[in-house]
């Protein structure tokens, strides 16, 4: 561990030192040549410091091979899937209240088409059936104009208890 921290700390030292030099160097034709040089001096320092090659030949690559690989990329999907589907939906509800719309739920229909590529298709908007057609008409258009024409909205009904 204390061989880690020893090349560690002389990598650090190392591009202090190089940052100096390059701040050091006058504005004229050759400070490209003299950047380039000190450059070399840094990738030379740093590679002398591995001296033992042993440290990178000594992990065995067949236990790699083996292991179980977990891929996080289809719940990853999944949950921006969700969460792009969950923004719509509090989006849409925002717009209904503002405009004094009462509706019972909305539901937004997400999919994943390819590689991360998330697509909203359909919103429904579900109403009371106490609510007037004109209303329910009027809210689905506005919702309509607002997602553009990619987007079926539609609407449906629910019996309210009570």
């Amino acid at each position: 561990m204390d061989s880690v921290k020893s090349v560690l700390l002389g990598v650090c030292l190392l591009a202090i030192a190089t940052g100096i030099l390059k701040m050091l160097i006058p504005e004229n034709r050759f400070k490209t040549q003299i950047s380039f040089l000190i450059s070399c001096i840094f990738a030379i320092s740093l590679l002398s410091g591995f001296d033992d090659v042993t440290f990178f030949t000594s992990f065995d690559f067949k236990d790699l091979q083996t292991s179980e690989i977990i891929d996080f990329s289809d719940k990853l999907s999944e949950e921006v899937r969700k969460e792009a589907a969950k923004a719509v939906r509090l989006k849409t509800e925002q717009l209904l209240s503002d405009n004094d719309y009462k509706y019972e739920k909305v539901y937004v229909i997400a999919h994943i088409n390819g590689a991360f590529c998330i697509s909203i298709s359909e919103i429904e908007i579900v109403f009371s059936t106490a609510e007037s057609e004109k209303n329910v008409l009027d809210a689905t258009e506005l919702v309509s104009r607002e997602v553009g024409s990619d987007i079926l909205v539609r609407y449906s009904f629910i019996k309210k208890e009570g």
